[in-house]
């Protein structure tokens, strides 16, 4: 049982340092999602997210290269918050099963 403990215990060290990593990425990336309004033949590019609980649209305009790398961000935003939300779990899983060994 001593290795088991052992082994959660540094185990749970690096996921908790692993999701202060990825917390901190999320700091940097935008949050929200791409909205295209169409007026006439002409598209609009907003970018949405809640603030104060209320949804905001943010004008981008329509520079392409702009608007590739702005998705590309909110993808990788999604994709942290996912890992963040099974490392949290994990983390729970571990804690318990620590309490469980001693």
């Amino acid at each position: 049982m001593n290795y088991l403990s052992a082994t959660l215990k540094r185990e749970t060290k690096r996921m908790s340092v692993l999701r202060e990593v990825y917390e901190g990425q999320l700091e940097t990336l935008p949050k929200g999602s791409l909205r295209v309004r169409e007026r006439g033949d002409k598209k609009y590019f907003y970018l949405a997210y809640r603030k104060s609980g209320k949804v905001v649209s943010d004008y981008l305009g329509n520079d392409e290269a702009a608007l590739a790398t702005l998705k590309e961000q909110i993808e990788r935003r999604r994709c942290i918050e996912n890992l963040l939300k099974s490392i949290k779990n994990e983390l729970r899983l571990m804690n318990k099963a620590l309490e469980v060994a001693k």
